[in-house]
């Protein structure tokens, strides 16, 4: 079977390959809390309803409404199906937490249209529309009951009341529920997580998740420095180029001196920026490339990653800003000599000034967004294309016709990654070199 086809696109906590090539064999839930992650149990709808049971056993020693605690888990699987896209699979004491919020919202809002102020807009929203679930869950959110209610959630989520309910009857699943496990987790290389507690394969609970783009950026950054390494001791000796490495990384790194930083940024300055714009390049290259290859994706695609890289370019145009002409000179060199008389100067130039002031924060935004768009869109293309000869639908159409539009998504896919390819080094210059005209702006006058 094929690999997810988001992968390109999607940041997880695994590596997702073929099933064929990653098999698994999980026996029990046990093996899974143990091998995969307690998520795998959590998220299971027979534990949470367990637990669903657990969390009201707690509270009927917290709260004193207990018919209402009688209908709390009747209202918690209701509250899942009314929204079953963005509810299902949440427990019990995230339907609490939600519930909540949504309370406080909308009580905002209502309370905006009385004509005098109520302190406690929650409370007087349900003196008007009564509500057991929602007055019960409420009361939890004040002192000794929010730190009472707090220590049960802690309680519930340690290894000890997992272990109670594997050990329990129920904790025994079917083989059916277990082949169903199997087949979806077949495929997927998880990242071991040592620092951090996930939620699911997508969403960390708490701590430092290591995700699949954290450990491909990990990889590239490592690579760079192999190759950074070997080429200083390479030319700290003075000699001639020789061998394809060493001229292709002489070539980059000419192209960007004279092509890219001294185009944005002054010669006699830009020696002190080539190094920067230099690694820039080569790990945006990196990030584009690994997206060429097949289960791994580029982390390119993420705007975490693309905005992170922007930051730094902002970071470092504004410190050289500043240190060049100090931070009332650099504020006041936003705006350009207009050469207006002084009637025109006084309403016109304060105007110009906020407008350059705020594409300060847009353009670079604009960059991030920018790479991000351009990797993002030539996989979505790919696939589209793809889609239209090995998707659901292609099962129905007739034999002649689905070999003929096989050949041409082929064909199409294999033209369109060579353009990728093509694309993976522009962007990266097209990144390299606004980099260096936001920086060399920075620092000059204008």
């Amino acid at each position: 079977m094929s690999s997810d086809p988001l992968l390109h696109v999607k940041d997880t906590y695994y590596f997702d390959v073929p099933k064929r090539l990653w098999p698994v064999d999980y026996e029990s839930p046990q093996q899974l809390a143990d091998e995969v992650g307690e998520w795998t149990v959590r998220n299971n709808a027979d534990y949470q309803e367990w637990e669903a049971d657990r969390f009201i056993q707690e509270l009927r020693t917290l709260v004193t409404d207990q018919h209402a605690l009688d209908g709390a888990k009747a209202a918690w699987l209701g509250w899942q199906h009314e929204e079953p896209k963005l509810r299902h699979g949440r427990p019990f004491d995230q339907y609490v937490e939600d519930a909540v919020a949504d309370l406080q919202s909308t009580a905002k809002q209502w309370a905006k249209g009385l004509e005098e102020p109520r302190s406690d807009a929650a409370q007087a929203y349900l003196s008007e529309f009564p509500d057991a679930q929602l007055q019960w869950m409420l009361l939890l959110k004040d002192g000794d009951s929010a730190s009472a209610w707090q220590a049960v959630r802690e309680k519930m989520d340690s290894r000890e009341v997992l272990d109670e309910y594997i050990s329990s009857p129920r904790g025994h699943w079917s083989s059916a529920t277990l082949d169903d496990y199997n087949s979806h987790l077949s495929g997927k290389i998880f990242i071991p997580q040592p620092f951090a507690t996930l939620k699911n394969a997508y969403e960390a609970q708490s701590g430092f998740a290591l995700s699949r783009f954290m450990v491909i950026e990990i990889v590239v950054a490592i690579l760079l420095f192999v190759a950074f390494r070997w080429l200083a001791s390479k030319v700290i000796h003075g000699q001639a180029p020789k061998g394809k490495l060493w001229n292709l990384l002489e070539s980059f790194l000419m192209f960007l001196k004279t092509d890219v930083v001294e185009k944005g940024i002054d010669p006699h300055d830009s020696k002190k920026f080539l190094p920067l714009l230099w690694t820039i390049f080569m790990f945006i290259l990196g990030c584009n490339l690994m997206g060429m290859l097949p289960w791994v994706g580029s982390p390119t695609a993420s705007l975490a990653v693309t905005a992170g890289l922007a930051l730094v370019v902002f970071i470092v145009g504004t410190a050289v800003g500043i240190k060049h002409f100090g931070l009332l000179g650099y504020l006041k060199n936003l705006c350009p000599d207009l050469g207006l008389p002084m009637y025109l100067a006084i309403p016109i130039v304060p105007m110009v000034w906020v407008i350059e002031f705020l594409s300060l924060f847009i353009k670079h935004a604009i960059l991030a967004i920018r790479l991000l768009a351009n990797m993002v869109a030539g996989h979505l293309v790919l696939l589209g294309i793809m889609g239209l000869a090995f998707g659901a639908h292609a099962a129905t159409m007739h034999a002649g016709s689905w070999t003929a539009l096989s050949v041409v998504v082929i064909l199409g896919t294999t033209i369109l990654s060579i353009m990728e390819l093509f694309v993976a080094f522009l962007q990266a210059y097209v990144f390299t070199l606004l980099a260096s005209l936001f920086i060399g702006a920075a620092s000059s006058h204008h």
